[in-house]
């Protein structure tokens, strides 16, 4: 049954990989799930889109080949803001594509400004890739990659310290107030790095390498990102680890990069507040794709969407599903024992045994997917890069009020 319902997949999904139209600059970074995730937005004439992380512009393109639609692409990287721009000046594209130069965190407010003709709810569909681009990694002078001597930067929307031009206004903007790897390397306490990697790293042996950063810092101010990694891999000589069956290896600077990465860009909050502007721009029946890439986005994401859905309450995530179910499977047997037969339709679902919740508001949202969606083995042949990324869609109802699971509205 397994394979059958498989090949069933196979045939509603449609191949959206061959685009006509070349594009105006060098392509780096290669769109994941490009099949799954136009085939759940469906595409159609006549519609309006929001990709809240342009790139390379890998969904858009598509978008717009596919269907006459339009697209307004969203992203903070001055140099991903630049293609849309060159893309957007292309005849199939020209008046078609709307780039903007931002955080998609502010997607709401920014379309309210930019765009004066569009009245919330005004999107009929909303893609999100959630995390570093291939662009950012393999570019030294942006300072993500612990494999490339560079400086450390990590900012999406910095070109790299070493880049002082700044072409677009709203550069300024972003780069106010912000800080570097650099800053938080060299000048944060022992106890602020160490959280940091154990918070968005998950890294156990956070201290150990937070202590080894301050004294190396003592003599002389950390400057590179080959420099910090010698560091780490100094302090926790673990050796280099293989993850499931791809053939990438990783070494023990990974976790911390990650970590200061999401910190420095507030990935997680600024994720928070694009899921909750979606309930805003989405209209009924309008689609959320997000794809993410570890798992702290993909709880984010996962939590919105099923408090939303009315499945849990965003407050319950934090218990531990697995007890709970555990918990209700005892219950359910010992009703069974004692003859109560009817506990089973006092709270119990069929097999799944987990106790209905009473929903107090409209769902915002309908789950259009039972399980999240993984890459398929050919994708993890082509892209190794694939390998940890998550696809969970949802469609939006025609509740009118937004339920804000994340409480934006009392901070």
């Amino acid at each position: 049954m397994r394979y059958l319902s498989l090949i069933r997949q196979g045939f509603r999904t449609r191949c959206y990989s061959t685009t006509t139209n070349e594009l105006p600059y060098t392509k780096i970074h290669v769109p994941v799930m490009l099949n799954e995730v136009l085939t759940h937005l469906e595409p159609k004439d006549d519609e309006l889109y929001c990709d809240m992380t342009f790139g390379d512009g890998g969904y858009t393109k598509v978008m717009i080949d596919t269907c006459d639609c339009k697209v307004v692409a969203v992203d903070q990287d001055p140099t991903a803001y630049a293609k849309a721009l060159e893309l957007s000046k292309l005849k199939p594209y020209k008046d078609r594509l709307f780039p903007i130069l931002g955080k998609f965190g502010s997607i709401y407010e920014t379309v309210q400004r930019k765009f004066d003709h569009l009245k919330a709810p005004c999107f009929d569909a909303i893609v999100m890739d959630i995390g570093v681009s291939s662009g950012q990694l393999e570019s030294a002078k942006r300072g993500f990659s612990y494999k490339l001597d560079g400086p450390l930067d990590m900012r999406m929307f910095s070109r790299g310290q070493e880049e002082t031009s700044k072409e677009f206004h709203e550069e300024n903007e972003l780069l106010r107030k912000s800080i570097s790897a650099y800053e938080i390397v060299n000048y944060f306490s022992r106890e602020q790095i160490a959280n940091i990697i154990y918070e968005f790293g998950g890294d156990r042996l956070s201290r150990k390498i937070a202590s080894a950063i301050v004294l190396a810092r003592q003599k002389d101010p950390i400057e590179s990102t080959t420099e910090l990694a010698s560091i780490i891999q100094k302090a926790c000589p673990q050796p280099r680890w293989q993850r499931g069956h791809d053939d990438v290896l990783r070494n023990s600077a990974a976790r911390t990069f990650q970590a200061l990465r999401i910190y420095i860009n507030d990935e997680l909050g600024e994720l928070k507040k694009g899921l909750t502007a979606s309930e805003r721009l989405l209209k009924p029946e309008g689609r959320l794709a997000v794809v993410t890439f570890h798992s702290l986005e993909d709880r984010v994401v996962k939590n919105f969407m099923f408090h939303c859905a009315g499945k849990r309450f965003i407050s319950d995530a934090a218990q531990n599903q697995f007890r709970l179910k555990r918990a209700a499977h005892r219950e359910h047997k010992k009703a069974l024992k004692e003859g109560k037969e009817e506990e089973e339709e006092d709270g119990l679902i069929g097999n799944n045994l987990v106790k209905q919740i009473d929903v107090p508001f409209s769902p915002s949202f309908e789950l259009c997917t039972k399980h999240v969606i993984q890459p398929s083995e050919h994708e993890l042949s082509q892209n190794a890069r694939s390998r940890s990324a998550k696809l969970r869609v949802a469609k939006r109802t025609a509740a009118i009020e937004a339920l804000d699971p994340f409480d934006f509205k009392k901070q």
